[in-house]
């Protein structure tokens, strides 16, 4: 498990699925087993304090970069969260 500083600002990214392989977890604060992913699995999400290498050459291009707020704005969406009835 990886430690944060506290009030560090991370910054969140939905990827592809098909684009797991090409991230380097090692850049990125979640393991490849706890990453969120979108209901119907083509997207997840990472987070990560500084952009790592991946994005930054273009290796992976994420479909959104968000903000905290944001990003918890877009999982309560239909697409990330199932209503509970």
């Amino acid at each position: 498990m990886k430690l944060l500083k506290k009030n560090i600002m991370l910054t969140y990214a939905i990827i592809n699925t098909t684009d797991k392989d090409n991230v380097n977890f090692e850049e990125v604060i979640q393991e490849p087993s706890t990453v969120r992913y979108s209901l119907d699995g083509t997207q997840f999400v990472i987070k990560y304090e500084t952009e790592p290498s991946f994005i930054t050459d273009g290796t992976v291009v994420p479909d959104a970069i968000l903000s905290h707020s944001d990003c918890l704005a877009l999982m309560a969406t239909s697409v990330w969260s199932q209503d509970i009835i």
